[in-house]
């Protein structure tokens, strides 16, 4: 028999996922009765059309049996039935102290509560009809936990986020936990439905399988049953994901809900065809997805009710934490972050990494931290609000990103974070580097006063270097391991210092010496020359061309009023640099020359001007392209803007709205990396 349920569907604008549709008042029969579905009401109102309740059509029936093989996914029933495996998980977790009440969602967009059965927790918002009316059972035990976004939902969340510490909210969290750890310990749920992976290239089916083993290992450590989803997308264009999650399911003996069966009769579907994106799904589909959701929790959780006896919980005791450490009762459940790389993503090569800045009024916050493939013009957060980008490996694998005063390791995809120090510096635009050898230098701060060590990729500390007398508040990439480059100064918060020279140290601490003249050293990867902007408020068009200590500055000028980024080709034998163009007269720039310094004879080729203000300009691995990227003002704000140059043609692309990063408050870029080739 065809299966119908009649609901009032409340989803947001959040996170980027489709929005259903405001309906008109709708009769829909049932075998027994006609359900009215009243009219939606939205914070804004979108055109008027009807929303059609969700037609499912069953699955085959759900059996305790062995299943098809991974393969034959597909055919996998829509609703789950209990396995062996999810009996003995959840027998275990009665000794836990969990709540028998409590089930928690990790997930993107798609799960958060305004998309994903939130309406189970608002009476008057859904309607199960007599066919469906054994579902309230469920909905009455659970009460309370589907109009929740817990702390392992977040619109962009995706395997590797949910194990991140850096995307866990402060505020509820614990020191060093993870949003996966922090909502479990949090809401001590039973059952745990995950649904994730927003695709995007360089992502591989084996970099999501290896994550969610451990969020799996993690979830049933905490005693909690795992319900496996399918998804409705084939971004990847290969099923692969689905494919892994159902090998995954097969492997652990856990429960899969197959909401890519639930959504196959469907038109297109279940996708939103006017998004066009091959990811968010339809007004259709959403109703389909909450129903078959719950559907999902209430045959597992009857299942496992009358899989086992009632055990008293045992009582447990609140985890704490001292501020910059994981708990050791925490260590002991969440899966041990090693000291050594994470393994590497698959193509995660050649692509743009930055960070972004927000200023209010004097203060700077940190929007979070960006990749950009050029070429297929897709971006995606990897870590968000609070999180500044420092630096880049040398060889474009792995990532040094910041949250306050502690400095990260992670891989290229924001994947394996590894804490190196909670003593960072944190107040200059680059607090830490990675050097050619693979060690890092890093501002830290001891006792109010602040100084450069050299730390292994693990974080050990391997040398204090001499600073003394200056103090040092940035730090600058260098090509050369026998040269550490800083600037000194002072500053009063993140982003606001006052700057006093440029250094330079060995990192064996053998000699440090300031540069006199020059602000902003970088050195070739050739080794062969210094390249600096003059200090001098009157050449402030300036270039100034040294050897590697610093000695013999050779100053160039070119054409502009002020020199605002500069930076080596690959094989260091010739510097791009932007110029602005400033009036003399009212102070503002009208602009930037783009031009390519040839170190060897000083020769100069123009490229096309820009109107980008506090510009960085990047070489891709191979030179043959320039990309810019800076703010573009306008009249409701500010837009991060991008424009990628064949060096060949010359010709210009603009990606500014593939970015797609604005807000009313001024942006600009902080760090910004073209990633090499492997």
């Amino acid at each position: 028999m065809q299966r119908i349920f009649s609901l009032i569907i409340f989803v947001l604008f959040l996170c980027g996922c489709a929005s259903p549709i405001k309906s008109e008042r709708t009769a829909i029969p049932t075998s027994s009765q006609e359900v009215s579905i009243p009219s939606l009401t939205f914070p804004i109102a979108p055109p008027p059309e009807t929303i059609v309740a969700p037609t499912v059509v069953p699955g085959p029936t759900a059996t305790t049996a062995k299943r098809l093989p991974p393969e034959d996914w597909r055919d996998w029933p829509i609703v789950p039935t209990v396995t062996a495996r999810a009996i003995e998980i959840y027998r275990n977790g009665q000794t836990m102290g969990l709540d028998p009440h409590a089930f928690s969602k990790v997930g993107d967009c798609q799960s958060v509560k305004a998309a994903f059965m939130g309406y189970f927790d608002i009476p008057d918002r859904y309607s199960l009809g007599s066919h469906y009316a054994y579902l309230q059972q469920t909905i009455n035990n659970f009460a309370g936990h589907f109009n929740t976004d817990g702390q392992a939902v977040r619109g962009g969340f995706n395997a590797a986020a949910v194990l991140s510490p850096l995307w866990a909210d402060p505020k509820a969290c614990l020191a060093g936990e993870d949003p996966l750890d922090c909502e479990l310990r949090i809401t001590k749920p039973i059952i745990v439905i995950v649904s994730l992976e927003v695709w995007w290239n360089g992502r591989t089916p084996q970099a999501y399988e290896a994550l969610m083993r451990r969020i799996l290992d993690t979830i049933i450590a905490h005693g909690a049953v795992p319900i496996l989803a399918t998804k409705a997308d084939n971004v990847e264009g290969d099923n692969s994901l689905n494919l892994t999650t159902a090998k995954l399911a097969s492997e652990y003996d856990l429960p899969l809900w197959n909401f890519w069966a639930a959504v196959q009769p469907l038109p297109a579907h279940g996708m939103d065809t006017k998004r066009n994106d091959g990811f968010h799904i339809s007004t259709d589909a959403w109703s389909t997805r909450s129903f078959t959701g719950l559907e999902a929790l209430d045959s597992v959780w009857k299942e496992l009710l009358g899989s086992a006896p009632a055990v008293s919980a045992t009582p447990t005791m609140e985890l704490t934490a001292t501020p910059g450490a994981i708990s050791a009762s925490l260590q002991a459940l969440a899966p041990t972050e090693t000291p050594t790389l994470g393994p590497t993503p698959v193509g995660s090569s050649n692509r743009i990494v930055f960070g972004l800045s927000e200023r209010q009024s004097e203060e700077y916050s940190y929007p979070g931290v960006y990749l950009l493939d050029p070429v297929t013009g897709q971006t995606v957060q990897l870590f968000g609000t609070g999180v500044r980008l420092q630096s880049t490996s040398p060889d474009g694998k792995y990532l040094l990103v910041s949250e306050g005063s502690a400095l990260y390791r992670t891989n290229v995809d924001g994947a394996y974070p590894l804490i190196l120090t909670n003593s960072l510096y944190a107040f200059g635009d680059t607090d830490a580097v990675w050097l050619p050898d693979g060690r890092i230098a890093v501002i830290l701060t001891k006792s109010g006063v602040s100084g450069i060590t050299i730390l292994s990729p693990d974080g050990a500390i391997e040398n204090n270097l001499p600073t003394a007398p200056a103090s040092p508040v940035d730090i600058f990439q260098t090509s050369d391991g026998g040269h550490v480059y800083w600037e000194s100064g002072s500053c009063t918060l993140p982003g606001v210092c006052q700057l006093s020279g440029a250094w330079v140290t060995s990192p064996d601490g053998k000699f440090n010496q300031e540069l006199t003249g020059v602000t902003g050293p970088i050195l070739s990867p050739d080794e062969a020359h210094l390249v600096s902007a003059d200090s001098d408020p009157k050449n402030q068009n300036s270039l100034v061309f040294a050897l590697p200590d610093g000695t013999n500055p050779r100053p160039y000028q070119l054409p502009g009023t002020s020199l605002v980024d500069y930076a080596w080709s690959p094989t260091g034998d010739t510097l791009a640099a932007v110029v602005a163009m400033v009036s003399d007269y009212s102070g503002k720039s009208s602009g930037n020359r783009n031009f390519v310094v040839d170190a060897h004879t000083l020769s100069v080729s123009e490229y096309a001007q820009s109107s980008l203000l506090n510009p960085k300009v990047l070489w891709s691995p191979d030179g043959s392209y320039l990309f810019w990227l800076g703010t573009v003002p306008s009249k409701t704000g500010f837009t991060i803007g991008g424009s990628l140059v064949d060096r060949a043609s010359k010709k210009v692309t603009d990606l500014t709205n593939a970015i797609g990063q604005s807000s009313t408050n001024y942006v600009a870029v902080t760090n910004a990396d073209w990633l090499p080739l492997p």
